[in-house]
């Protein structure tokens, strides 16, 4: 994030802890009236809108690198299917949403990132890959592996989330996005055809065995389930 952005977020989880100095949580009315005023003047001092304090956003560890590999075709599939929208910061991918869209997008994405360097790995020892020539041939072959498992890891991650998209919440997270990030931006994929049919099909076979279904905190027979937009 850059230095604006940084700050933002500072005032944000510094509101957030001031509205959790409540009654209900053993502070005295005193103290409670008196950690609401302060959040209000943080608020208007950083111009922080009440939708960008209660949307929350969540960094994926893993680097989002300059957004050019075929790999960012997953980041808007799985902002998508968790009501939530992407930005890329010096920091990496941010998903930005309602809770807890943000926390299953990265949990969901380092799945497929995972997913994708190890079947990857495999890959590099077939025999359509060691018969590639030269660097720029083993690369595109990888490329195209790559793009047919990032398409079918995107259309299992639809069949199961598709059902709980929320528009409405996207709208949310996308105003959201432009209030809390100066520098973000939306991630971008490469485009143009890519070669290498063959490994392309493998990939797509390997994201077929992907699990998918385990939830946040372990493992779990169902999807993991989205908040509401309201």
């Amino acid at each position: 994030m850059g230095k604006g952005d940084d700050a933002r977020k500072k005032a944000r989880d510094r509101i957030r802890r001031l509205r959790e100095m409540t009654e209900s949580r053993g502070c005295t009315e005193a103290e409670a009236l008196s950690a609401a005023e302060k959040a209000a003047q943080i608020m208007r001092e950083h111009g922080i809108s009440e939708t960008e304090v209660e949307i929350d956003a969540q960094r994926s560890a893993r680097k989002a690198g300059r957004g050019k590999s075929v790999r960012a075709n997953l980041w808007p599939i799985i902002a998508a299917c968790t009501n939530t929208v992407p930005a890329i910061t010096e920091e990496g991918v941010v998903f930005v949403g309602r809770e807890p869209g943000p926390d299953i997008a990265v949990y969901l994405r380092d799945i497929c990132e995972r997913a994708l360097d190890s079947e990857i790995r495999k890959f590099k020892h077939t025999t359509f890959y060691r018969r590639r020539r030269g660097l720029a041939s083993k690369r595109a072959a990888v490329s195209g592996f790559a793009d047919g498992m990032v398409s079918r890891l995107g259309t299992r991650l639809w069949e199961i989330f598709g059902p709980q998209h929320d528009e409405s919440a996207v709208d949310e997270a996308l105003e959201a996005r432009r209030e809390m990030f100066v520098s973000g931006r939306a991630g971008t994929a490469p485009t143009g055809s890519l070669r290498h049919y063959e490994a392309r099909a493998a990939g797509w076979r390997a994201g077929a065995q992907v699990n998918l279904s385990h939830g946040v905190g372990g493992a779990s027979a169902s999807p993991l389930q989205l908040g509401s937009s309201r």
